[in-house]
Parts: structure tokens; C-alpha cells; sequence
């Protein structure tokens, strides 16, 4: 993707893999956030800097960060993401920003104070004439800076601040918390209310370690998946939005297995799909994991899964 970069800073290199600018080559209307998920709360945050930016004849321009800052600082405290760097900046730009660019959160940023954040980054490196910013905005050094701040050096340096109140759906705030927590319960029609749309993600199919296929029930098998948000059980999934199929979240307790991994079995499906990316989407939470005390026992409940499946799209 062009419209992903990754922005070097005097205190921090970029992220590998995405390509590395000094500055922006227009000036900007910018919102910052982590945006994991890219759910209607930014959404509605989206829409507004591609108001603002059409309105000023400028580029409408997304910064994030990657890792997540909480993995750098607290790692034990680190949430579940809900979208990778690449699922989140995809959905960005379908809303219709122009660019979208990260900067490699490390211990070396986290340094940078709020002044410096605002004068190096948003001003000098990426041309920034209009923010726009959620009602909680904090940036800087330990979240020193606050939209006040922000707003005293725009006067200063020459951009606008525009607070953006929070967006809320039956008396909820919609955050990516929320829709973490309605995840992990097994929850999707509630989490795809706030989202905007189903859950899903897009990884790489991995070689896995055959068993699916041993069983009678090939599966593919995602790479990077033993962080998701997902309660560990069994889903009815869409696959690359043509495909119905059974996925297994989760350790494979029948196997004694110790980390998480997504598999997929695609009803109807004959081919390798091996180092392709594909989007699974989940429409609905079967049952939870379970340890099975034969493998006969183990195929029995795979069929009545995948019967339960086709009986959901007739």
C-alpha cells in the first residue's frame, strides 16, 4: 500500500517493512490516535478530517503508532489488538483518507515531550494547518500534554484544534475497550454494532501442522493470531466474503497444545491457499473449546459444527 508510511523521527527509526519519509510533502489536516479497530467512534473522527480537509484544500493525513504504546511501557497491561497494522491502515484509508502514516513507538519516543511532539512531529515533519482530535487526546512524555496545550502552540505555529465529542450508540461511548470486552464473550453481534460491520481480519496463511487434514477437515491456518480478542471456541465464519466455514480458536486442548492459533476449515473449498492472505470474518460464536477424550469424539463434534454451520445459510 503507497498510502501507508512510516515516519522517521529524532527519536525513533521507522517500522520495517513500510516506507520511511522525512516529511510530509503537502500540508495537512491530521487526527491521531491509535485507531485500533477502526471502529464508528473514529469513524465519525475520520469524516470529520475529510470534511475539514476538502473544505481547506489540503490532504487529509491519519498518524498512528506501532506497537501499541501500552506494549512498550506496560507490557503485561497491553490489550489484545483488534487489527494489525495493516488491517487498520486498509480500513482507514476505505474511509477515504489520503494517507496514513506510523511512527515505531519504542522506548526511545516515548521520550519525546509534548512541545517537541507537537513542534517536530505534527508542525515540521507533517505540515499540520488543522487537527482534529478526540475529546481525551493526550499526548507527549507520560501524557503530559493536554488539547489546551495543543490549542496555545497552534496560535503559536499556525494550525487550528478541533475537538471532536465522543460517539456514542445507546448511551454507550463506543471505544475499542468495549468492543475488546464484548470479543472475549463471545459476543459479535453486539461487538459488529459498534464496529459498523462484522469483525473480521486479514492474515497470511501459514503451513500448520497437518491435523486438520488427518482429521477430514483441511484447515488454514493464520499467521499471527495468539493475540486476538477472540473468547477461544468455535465461530461460523465468511471467508473472503464468498466462502462459508468452521473456525477453532484457541490452544486445541486435544492435543495438549500451549499457544493460540486460528484455523479455518472452508466448506466447499478445494485449493492451496499457502502464504495467500485472506479475510475471515466472524458472524457467529458456536461454542467454547473443549478438551475431547477420543479423536472419534473430536470428528463427531467437527460434523455437527459444520452442520450447524450450513444450516445457518440455507
Amino acid at each position: 500500500m503507497e498510502k501507508i508510511k512510516s515516519l522517521k523521527t529524532s527519536k525513533s527509526a521507522c517500522i520495517k517493512g513500510l516506507n520511511c519519509i522525512e516529511e510530509e510533502d503537502k500540508e495537512t489536516v491530521i487526527t491521531v490516535g491509535n485507531f485500533d479497530g477502526v471502529h464508528l467512534g473514529h469513524r465519525s473522527l475520520l469524516q470529520r478530517v475529510k470534511e475539514r480537509a476538502k473544505e481547506k484544500g489540503l490532504k487529509s493525513l491519519v498518524l498512528s503508532f506501532y506497537p501499541h504504546p501500552i506494549r512498550v511501557l506496560s507490557p503485561s497491561q497491553a490489550p489484545c489488538e483488534l487489527t494489525d497494522l495493516y488491517e487498520r491502515a486498509e480500513l482507514i484509508i476505505q474511509e477515504g483518507i489520503e494517507d496514513v502514516v506510523f511512527i515505531k513507538f519504542d522506548k526511545n519516543f516515548a521520550t519525546l515531550g509534548a512541545e517537541e511532539f507537537i513542534r517536530e512531529v505534527i508542525v515540521q515533519r507533517l505540515r499540520c494547518k488543522h487537527l482534529v482530535v478526540g475529546y481525551d487526546w493526550r499526548f507527549g512524555y507520560r501524557r503530559e500534554g493536554e488539547i489546551e496545550l495543543a490549542r496555545e502552540m497552534g496560535k503559536e505555529l499556525g494550525f487550528e484544534v478541533e475537538e471532536i465529542q465522543p460517539f456514542r450508540i445507546n448511551g454507550h461511548v463506543v471505544s475499542s475497550t468495549l468492543i475488546r470486552r464484548l470479543l472475549h464473550m463471545g459476543r459479535l453481534e453486539e461487538a459488529s454494532l459498534y464496529l459498523g460491520r462484522n469483525y473480521s481480519i486479514k492474515r497470511r496463511v501459514i503451513k500448520g501442522d497437518g491435523r486438520g487434514s488427518s482429521l477430514g477437515f483441511p484447515t488454514a491456518n493464520l499467521e499471527n493470531t495468539e493475540n486476538l480478542c477472540l473468547k477461544e471456541g468455535v465461530y461460523a465464519v465468511r471467508v473472503e466474503d464468498s466462502f462459508i466455514g468452521v473456525a477453532n480458536y484457541g490452544r486445541r486442548p486435544t492435543f495438549d497444545g500451549s499457544k493460540k492459533v486460528l484455523e479455518v476449515h472452508i466448506l466447499y473449498f478445494e485449493g492451496d491457499l499457502r502464504e495467500k492472505y485472506i479475510k475471515v470474518e466472524f458472524l457467529k460464536f458456536l461454542r467454547e473449546e473443549k478438551k475431547f477424550g477420543s479423536i472419534q469424539d473430536l470428528i463427531k463434534q467437527i460434523e455437527e459444527d459444520i452442520s450447524r454451520v450450513r444450516s445457518l445459510f440455507r
